[in-house]
């Protein structure tokens, strides 16, 4: 365990809600104008009834509910410590977090407010050629590394007992540069599923041998999968049907997550998902929802 420097000084911790912003106003879930009862196709009414319908409920179930208020470290905090982990001086990045701890902060709040946006911010600096991809993705393994390094910690702030669901953690095609980014997403999700009861599996590389042999022999009740684009969303939804397929569990859970599904949250019924994960701290949540209903269609 690295050991703090005592003697480092940092500033009050300064998250600060967006001006403007008393909460989280879900999208409008899109509007599906189908027509439910029609004695001409049968077969449309029984897919609608026991697929799309579902789905839909299930996508946005969780989105119905109002969120906190979000807030951010500021755009200067992110780089102040994207600037420390690129450098390496990881007692100072350990101790940067203990500081705002010790002003009261959560791990939660600082996992969201600060640590996410330095992921971004680091993925913007390769993105924009400011600083070159060996230094980025060394830099996200050590923001994941200080995940590791809070973890009994981040647990023990919600005394949650184990709940016996398992989650599968994996990636969704896309560009493999991309990989310490989506990473980290991983590394991050699986800290608020233990947290809340979950045992957790990662396997980053759905074409890997080790992906499908884990379906195939372990027991899962969710797989969700981390996607920073939209570009592959056909790659993603041969995914999703393979794990039906593959697993072990035939009435599994699939929950989707990343910018393009956050921001276009019907997307999830384009992959064959189950639900948009909007929040890493409602993973677990919206994870025991889906398991519910689908065990509630048997």
């Amino acid at each position: 365990m690295t050991e703090l420097n005592e003697t480092a000084r940092f500033p009050r911790a300064r998250f600060r809600t967006k001006r403007g912003r008393s909460g989280f106003h879900p999208p409008a879930s899109p509007r599906v104008n189908v027509p439910l009862h029609s004695t001409r196709h049968p077969q449309l009414n029984g897919a609608i009834e026991a697929e799309i319908i579902p789905r839909l409920v299930m996508a946005h179930a969780a989105t119905l509910e109002r969120m906190p208020a979000i807030i951010t470290a500021s755009a200067q905090e992110a780089a102040d410590f994207a600037e420390l982990v690129l450098e390496a001086d990881d007692d100072r990045a350990v101790a940067c977090i203990q500081a705002h701890r010790d002003h009261g902060e959560t791990l939660e709040r600082i996992y969201l407010d600060l640590l996410v946006p330095t992921a971004n911010h680091l993925r913007h600096l390769w993105a924009d050629d400011e600083r070159d991809f060996a230094d980025v993705t060394l830099a996200l393994w050590r923001l994941q590394q200080l995940l590791r390094h809070f973890s009994p910690a981040f647990c023990a702030e919600v005394a949650v007992a184990p709940s016996g669901l398992r989650v599968l953690l994996t990636t969704a095609p896309g560009d493999r540069r991309e990989m310490g980014h989506m990473m980290f997403g991983l590394v991050l999700a699986g800290e608020f599923f233990r947290r809340d009861g979950f045992e957790t599996w990662i396997e980053p590389d759905t074409a890997d041998r080790g992906f499908v042999d884990a379906l195939r022999t372990q027991w899962f009740n969710v797989v969700e999968f981390f996607a920073n684009s939209d570009k592959k969303l056909d790659d993603l939804a041969s995914n999703i049907r393979m794990v039906r397929r593959e697993s072990s569990n035939q009435d599994i859970g699939v929950l989707v997550c990343g910018p393009a599904f956050i921001e276009r949250p019907e997307l999830v019924l384009l992959v064959g998902g189950d639900g948009v994960v909007s929040d890493p701290s409602r993973e677990a949540s919206q994870a025991r929802h889906v398991v519910s209903l689908l065990t509630e269609r048997r």
